[in-house]
């Protein structure tokens, strides 16, 4: 399972062998049965993620109650609660296990000793969260942009995966739209 997180760093600056074996000494592997609520709003993100395998949602919960999805992870993506992660404050989202998942993990304080010890391990934090930020504001772009159609449309050709794990309520908040009115779009496109 290291092994895969490594590819993905020596894609975007190569470890040496001792930094990886520090940083890897560092991640420890974590299970989520179907249905786990990961991470609970108000409880401080204690670690970066990655996931070997299986699928995330978070979310937040809108003033009347309901919970709206912000993204889904799957294999080979990491997730926080980044928020949280930084600034060491309550978590203002939920994460929950779409399915059996398991994760790679490293803890802020673990993490931190890493950035401490490593030019290129601070490098990968600062890629990865350039990622993450340019990741977020392609969603908003696509939130602002598109039509609702367009955006399952979207979401169909990215992550065809999703939809025999989401619950469709949840992929309609996700694409901002009612449950209603995605039937509708679900309808039009397979006529």
């Amino acid at each position: 399972m290291k092994e895969r997180i490594r590819q993905i760093f020596d894609s975007q600056a190569l470890l040496t062998d001792e930094e990886w074996e520090i940083f890897g000494s560092k991640l420890e592997t974590k299970s989520f049965s179907k249905g786990e609520i990961i991470l609970m709003e108000g409880q401080v993100e204690q670690y970066l993620s990655f996931i070997t395998s299986g699928t995330i949602r978070q979310f937040v919960y809108s003033d009347k109650g309901e919970d709206v999805s912000m993204c889904f992870c799957s294999d080979n993506s990491f997730f926080s609660s980044y928020s949280s992660f930084i600034t060491r404050q309550p978590s203002k989202t939920c994460t929950e296990a779409l399915d059996d998942v398991e994760v790679l993990r490293i803890s802020y304080d673990n993490l931190q000793d890493c950035y401490g010890l490593s030019h290129t391990g601070e490098r990968l934090g600062r890629i990865n969260a350039e990622l993450s930020l340019s990741f977020k504001e392609d969603r908003e772009i696509m939130l602002l942009t598109m039509s609702a159609q367009e955006r399952y449309v979207h979401l169909l050709e990215n992550n065809p995966r999703l939809l025999g794990l989401v619950k469709l309520e949840h992929i309609a908040t996700y694409l901002g739209i009612t449950p209603q009115s995605l039937s509708r779009i679900r309808r039009a496109i397979t006529v």
